[in-house]
């Protein structure tokens, strides 16, 4: 995985440099290989001509990530689409993708400065819950 900085710096010609915000939309990019069977092969084919116009349309694709497993839109690079092998009965592709962003879960939203500051954060999530379940009335 690849993600370009949001952010630019400016090299004064004297003095400290400054970053610079540039947006907060930032794409982040895949090296991937595909491996299949023939029929596989075949089927992708025409998932890739006829599905997706060669590459043209966005696709859904399940990638994992520190967070697990989790769905990204996605599209080809152009010409990263490239055959990469063919052992017998079984063909490899390599290609690029792009996916519009990357995908925090829902249940991480809002977290990220407790997460960073906050000592072994992944085991306090059951302390918490036996605080809130034993000291606070259900509503």
């Amino acid at each position: 995985r690849s993600q370009p900085a949001a952010f630019s710096m400016a090299q004064p010609r004297r003095g400290y440099g400054y970053a610079q915000a540039t947006g907060t939309d930032v794409p982040v990019f895949w090296d991937v290989a595909f491996r299949f069977t023939r029929l596989e092969a075949i089927a992708f084919q025409f998932w890739f001509r006829d599905v997706i116009g060669r590459g043209v349309a966005e696709f859904t694709m399940p990638i994992r990530t520190e967070f697990g497993v989790l769905d990204h839109v996605c599209r080809f690079l152009p010409d990263s689409l490239l055959p990469a092998s063919e052992d017998g009965d079984t063909f490899g592709y390599t290609a690029t993708i792009m996916a519009r962003a990357q995908v925090i879960p829902a249940e991480y939203e809002g977290a990220g400065a407790l997460i960073a500051g906050l000592p072994d954060w992944w085991t306090w999530g059951e302390l918490i819950d036996a605080a809130v379940t034993a000291e606070m009335p259900e509503a």
